[in-house]
């Protein structure tokens, strides 16, 4: 009904109609009507807050089970709450298996939480509880040895609990199992480690590209003394900058061909350092590697300098000794044992007038070569200087060369030992010694037509010389009569005649022999 003030109210109307003696109705109604506004508000009321009581104990039900299902869902995460004398007012299910494998203790709540923990471990503990129930909220990462044996890291957070007056009932602690993560940090550390020790102190340079955009995002010190760079320099640095501008359309190729292959590769190129000198190096680069979503090559970079000039002296040097060999008919030769198979110089292979490009060399290739009346003492010789360490007496023997010409040879070498103490090697010598024994023979020849010069200078010269300084001396001193020198000069005239006939043998003689030794 509405109320003279303008609200509406609620009436609670009841009435009985009367009737006389005989039951029947007289029309008149006897009532009251009673004001129940405040009654039916307080009942809408706690309607209101039965149907606000179901719904929150259902929210509470479910948020229970929801906190519940967060706190136990974490396999590596354990909760407990503990009052200010340190029982247990709940934990986590994770807490239970805990416990019970790891402190080897059945945990149940009224029960003080030094009787589960380690009695070395106690103080530690306590010390936290405390600094929490003062109020504080901190975290701490230990690590213990446990009963079960193994070492385990923790991070644990301790927080107070505080009522809605702000006082303080206790404590909870959030204590998360970081063992795993310490593990693996423990074995990150050592790669990194290892990752530096390896990239820092390679002996080549290395260089790491964004095989995408090729330019570089990390370099060795090795590379920053290659090409004259600080490290922040050449970090950023498109790959294309370190090779001279006539090499860059085939570099650019050859990092396209690394980014896709599955294996390593190398190639010789040429850089340029900071002062823009060119330089020889060996890339050798490996499959891409992912890290992240970005792909990145690797590759070293071996300065050949060094090594080019080395094998340029060594052919230099080889090439002096093959002409200083060629100018004294000395060959070399090297000989691995027991196999007999030999490495020749090249002017052994001119000594043995053999094409170098036409066999390989082998020990018994040249033992074939030795004269039949030379073999033995050959033979014999090679067993010795083989089987003793050191420098061999040398041998003179004759050969008959590929081209069927007979040489003399001088041979002499030095035999190694391993480390077993065998005879592993055999390096010699090979002189063509046939132009010094033609000589020789020259000078024997020339010996014996020097002596026969001599011989008649000495002998049929001196006879008819000396009738002829006789029969003058005779004249000159006049010892004889007219007719006695008429005789004598006839005598005079016959020696001379003597004598010329000696000295043209003489002539002829010498003129054969010049002829036959004329470096005479």
């Amino acid at each position: 009904m509405l109320h003279a003030n303008g609200n509406w109210v609620t009436i609670l109307s009841r009435a009985m109609a009367m009737r006389n003696n005989e039951g029947e109705l007289t029309g008149m109604v006897i009532g009251t009507h009673l004001d129940i506004t405040s009654i039916e508000t307080i009942t809408e009321n706690l309607i209101s807050t039965q149907q606000e009581f179901e719904k929150t104990k259902k929210q509470v039900i479910k948020d229970n089970a929801f906190l519940k299902a967060i706190l136990n869902s974490p396999k590596d995460l354990f909760v407990i709450a503990l009052d200010k004398n340190y029982r247990f007012l709940g934990f986590s299910d994770s807490y239970i298996e805990f416990a019970k494998t790891a402190l080897k203790k059945e945990v149940t709540v009224g029960m003080s939480a030094f009787e589960v923990i380690p009695a070395d471990l106690v103080p530690f503990a306590k010390a936290n509880y405390d600094k929490a129930i003062a109020g504080e909220s901190f975290v701490v990462t230990n690590n213990f040895i446990f009963p079960d044996g193994k070492r385990r890291f923790y991070e644990n957070k301790y927080s107070p609990i505080i009522d809605q007056h702000g006082k303080i009932l206790g404590l909870t602690l959030f204590s998360n199992d970081i063992t795993a993560l310490k593990e693996q940090q423990e074995e990150t550390r050592i790669v990194d480690l290892r990752y530096a020790a390896l990239f820092d102190g390679a002996e080549d340079a290395i260089l790491i590209a964004d095989a995408t955009s090729g330019y570089l995002v990390d370099v060795n010190d090795r590379a920053c003394t290659l090409f004259g760079y600080s490290k922040a320099e050449m970090v950023g640095m498109h790959q294309t900058q370190l090779h001279p501008p006539d090499d860059i359309v085939i570099v650019g190729e050859l990092f396209q061909q690394f980014t896709k292959t599955n294996s390593y590769q190398s190639v010789d190129v040429n850089i340029i350092n900071y002062k823009g000198i060119k330089k020889p190096v060996r890339i050798t680069a490996s499959a891409p590697f992912r890290a992240g979503k970005y792909l990145f090559l690797a590759a070293y970079f071996k300065d050949l300098s060094k090594e080019k000039a080395a094998i340029e002296k060594a052919l230099t040097i080889e090439a002096m000794l093959s002409k200083a060999e060629g100018i004294a008919h000395v060959g070399s030769f090297e000989v691995a044992l027991p196999e007999r198979s030999a490495l020749w110089s090249d002017e052994l292979f001119r000594i043995v007038e053999l094409p170098k490009e036409n066999v390989l060399p082998h020990a018994n290739l040249f033992t074939n070569l030795v004269c039949q009346e030379d073999r033995s003492l050959y033979d014999k010789w090679v067993n010795k200087a083989t089987s003793l360490e050191g420098e061999s007496q040398p041998i003179q023997v004759k050969i008959k060369t590929f081209k069927g010409n007979i040489k003399h040879v001088v041979i002499s070498g030095v035999a190694y030992k391993n480390t077993q103490g065998q005879i592993f090697k055999f390096i010699g010598l090979i002189k063509d010694n046939t132009a010094r024994i033609a000589t020789l023979e020259s000078l024997k020849l020339q010996n014996q037509k020097l002596r026969e010069i001599a011989w008649a200078q000495s002998h049929l010269v001196r006879g008819p010389l000396a009738d002829i300084l006789g029969i003058t001396k005779i004249i000159n001193d006049d010892l004889a009569t007219d007719d006695e020198k008429l005789i004598l000069i006839k005598e005079l005239y016959q020696s001379a005649l003597k004598l010329d006939s000696v000295i043209k043998d003489v002539v002829n003689n010498t003129g054969s022999f010049v002829d036959a030794f004329p470096e005479i």
